[in-house]
């Protein structure tokens, strides 16, 4: 593991806006994602026969679209055979992501099985049902929910503790760097407008998606872009870490263009490798999106503050 830290993080009241936007995520979560117990990971549809069906009549949708509809839909979805059971398995894993068809997967006519249709649609109403009184439902953003709030709150909430952990863990090295460097009022815009870029990137990326997307990982892309193209020296600190043994940890030297390559091209490379519509769990595409917004920031940092050098008094 590698990571930029070119602060000393025990000066610590250098960074109050830092300090604010972590307790903001900590207290978020504890106060209303920690205890939070509902899940629909149970439902019979997420079963595999549960998934070979919902394929099979969501392939059966896809049969009765317009051609326009249809070819809006990822390319591998085309490719689906009706007697390979396991692609039926993975088309219905797309098809309950699909926001088009759930809107309508209770209202449609099947051919098959009427009594084992019928318990489908029924699984389908109560699936809907518990998803959308899911807490990351409610604070996270979607096709299906994409409320105004819903921009700014997707941005303070995770899904588990090793998501938050992870998280905070970038936000505080990078978010005291860029402190550090352009002041307060600028690291609350990348943080803020970076988190609006990566919504936008996702929902763009999810067009029709009913999986919401939480965390902070799009901001903290953004303040990783800003920092790489505004910040000037040619080399800052990084802390490695391999193991706790001697040795084995520290801090080194290195350019600050390598940010490109150890975060923001291994986010590229992983939106074009996943299928789309079928994503790791990862919002690559919000990841982009706030990277776009940090690095257009951080040029403009750049023009804006070689008139100011007041501004670059905090480095170190």
């Amino acid at each position: 593991m590698i990571l930029p830290a070119p602060v000393n993080l025990k000066e610590y009241t250098r960074f109050p806006l830092t300090l604010t936007l972590v307790f903001l995520n900590l207290f978020i979560f504890v106060l209303i994602f920690s205890g939070n117990t509902s899940s629909v990971s149970d439902s019979a549809l997420l079963q595999e026969d549960g998934l070979t069906l919902s394929g099979r009549l969501y392939y059966q949708y896809l049969k009765d679209l317009p051609a326009k509809d249809l070819y809006s839909k990822p390319s591998w979805v085309h490719e689906m055979r009706a007697n390979n059971l396991d692609q039926m398995g993975v088309l219905g894993s797309y098809a309950l992501r699909d926001a088009d068809f759930l809107n309508v997967a209770e209202t449609l006519s099947y051919k098959g099985d009427d009594v084992q249709i019928a318990t489908w649609k029924k699984q389908i109403h109560d699936f809907r049902k518990e998803y959308q009184e899911q807490l990351l439902f409610r604070f996270g953003l979607s096709s299906l929910a994409k409320g105004p709030l819903s921009w700014l709150t997707y941005q303070f909430s995770h899904s588990n503790w090793i998501h938050l952990l992870s998280n905070l863990m970038f936000l505080v090295l990078i978010s005291a760097a860029v402190e550090s460097l352009s002041g307060s009022w600028v690291l609350l815009i990348v943080y803020l407008v970076g988190g609006l870029a990566g919504g936008l990137g996702f929902l763009l990326s999810e067009s029709s998606g009913t999986v919401p997307m939480v965390g902070a990982s799009a901001s903290i892309s953004a303040l990783l872009a800003f920092y790489c193209v505004a910040e000037v020296r040619s080399k800052v600190r990084y802390f490695y870490f391999v193991s706790p043994m001697p040795g084995h940890n520290g801090f080194i030297y290195l350019p600050t263009l390598m940010i490109f390559p150890l975060f923001l091209l291994v986010d590229l490379a992983n939106l074009w490798s996943s299928p789309e519509g079928l994503g790791s769990g990862v919002a690559y595409a919000a990841h982009i999106g706030g990277t776009v917004f940090g690095l257009l920031g951080g040029y403009a940092y750049r023009i804006g503050a070689k008139g100011l050098p007041v501004l670059t008094n905090y480095r170190q």
